[in-house]
């Protein structure tokens, strides 16, 4: 009998070319479930080996040694019984149990935790029968922002992002916030594109719906934004000396990738090449073999490998689910203009900011992003170049730069966007 039947026979795969939830791989090692334990190999070997110590989670080293020290959170580890779902990346493997508890590890030390998010707000992460999909992501390499300026990290970035709702809503957890899927992305099209799958690897996501259309996004916790204690700027620029620590914003958006003009499932996986935005490779489940594509450049190619096609086949037809974005009319009036905000999503940056006044229509791109505080937002109006008088009193309010930083602040009934002290805009949604 061969040793890929053996393995087969087994449960357990002879390889391991596109991520699924119950085989998996990160950058040195091929993990993968059998009846509900963990197994590893090094990367490019053929021998399954069970995870130490018996391929299930166990306490061991710092993470756990911490909470024994800390009062806060005295909750002892409690080692589960099975596993039925895992995602890895880089240096980071989580695995869930049927009751949906995730546990955490890097796979260079092994060192297990069950609790997720900062000092003094730990809990459980919950990856429960709602998570249609989820995928583990680790970034150790700069990112490159939108004018091209690198930000190295010191730590890494672990960023783990979550389907809900039938693929009609993205999230993510990070262990600096409080455990939970409470952070929301933007779907492609404005949020209209329904996912059928989704993979991620170094802060770069890869979606697909059910007819194969698919896009790809550089988002996390720090690219998009949302980290208080990194410095941003609305202004484009490139940066040297102590200015290159600023990061430009908006965040990248989400990029259309093409078609594969051939047979081909749901299945697919992003992986890490090299140190650059663009060093990733896209892959996708085809009948005997994988469909292939660098990230940023190339056309897809197919490498066989005679493994069987066992993902959802793709479907013809247009997956959208209804817009979301709304209108909402300003209660007063700037320089005696009417104002207006369209296609206003918190969850979908940009929206329009609309200003009327007689013949004189402006129209200017409000993009923000999330904060540490519920329905409250921080961004930017970015002004575009032009001499009409509405535009020249907004330029006054920027100091005659070419973007007007706002809060922005979600209430019940009501959308305000100030500039304190000096405007502040409430808006109502048009019945």
């Amino acid at each position: 009998m061969t040793a890929a039947l053996l393995l087969l026979l087994a449960g357990l795969p002879a390889r391991v070319d596109v991520k699924t939830e119950t085989a998996t791989f990160s950058a040195a090692y091929d993990i993968a479930l059998d009846e509900g334990k963990l197994h590893w190999r090094r990367r490019g070997t053929t021998e399954w080996r069970l995870m130490p110590p018996d391929g299930l989670p166990a306490p061991r080293g710092r993470l756990e040694a911490l909470k024994e020290l800390l009062p806060i959170d005295p909750t002892p580890f409690t080692r589960p019984s099975r596993i039925v779902r895992l995602s890895a990346d880089g240096d980071n493997l989580l695995a869930v149990t049927p009751e949906g508890r995730a546990y955490y590890t890097k796979l260079s030390t092994l060192d297990w935790t069950d609790t997720w998010g900062p000092v003094g707000l730990k809990g459980p992460l919950i990856v429960d029968a709602s998570v249609q999909a989820f995928a583990m992501s680790h970034r150790k390499i700069p990112y490159e922002d939108l004018d091209g300026n690198p930000h190295p990290v010191t730590a890494g970035v672990t960023t783990v992002y979550a389907l809900f709702d039938g693929g009609q809503r993205l999230a993510y957890a990070d262990p600096w916030l409080p455990p939970g899927f409470g952070r929301a992305i933007c779907l492609p099209e404005r949020n209209t594109f329904v996912a059928s799958a989704l993979s991620a690897s170094a802060s770069t996501l890869f979606v697909m719906d059910g007819s194969g259309r698919a896009f790809t996004r550089l988002a996390d916790f720090d690219t998009l934004g949302d980290d208080p204690a990194l410095p941003y700027s609305w202004k484009r620029e490139r940066r040297r000396g102590a200015a290159s620590v600023i990061r430009t914003l908006p965040a990248e958006p989400w990029f259309a990738q093409p078609r594969i003009e051939g047979t081909h499932s749901t299945r697919l996986t992003i992986v890490q090449t090299g140190t650059h935005n663009r060093d990733r490779e896209l892959r996708v489940e085809g009948e005997g073999g994988f469909w292939k594509k660098p990230l940023s450049t190339g056309t897809w190619t197919f490498e066989r490998t005679g493994a069987p096609m066992q993902g959802q086949r793709v479907v013809p037809g247009l997956h959208l689910q209804p817009l979301r974005a709304t209108t909402w009319v300003g209660e007063g009036t700037f320089e005696g203009a009417a104002l207006r905000l369209e296609e206003f999503d918190p969850d979908c940056s940009p929206a329009r900011f609309v200003l009327d006044r007689g013949t004189e229509r402006l129209t200017v791109d409000l993009h923000f992003h999330g904060s540490l505080l519920p329905g409250k937002l921080a961004g930017a109006l970015l002004l575009p170049k032009g001499r009409l008088p509405l535009l020249t009193k907004l330029r006054a309010l920027a100091l005659d730069q070419d973007f007007l930083e706002v809060d922005v602040e979600v209430v019940a009934d009501a959308v305000v966007v100030k500039r304190a002290p000096l405007v502040e805009w409430r808006f109502r949604r048009r019945m």
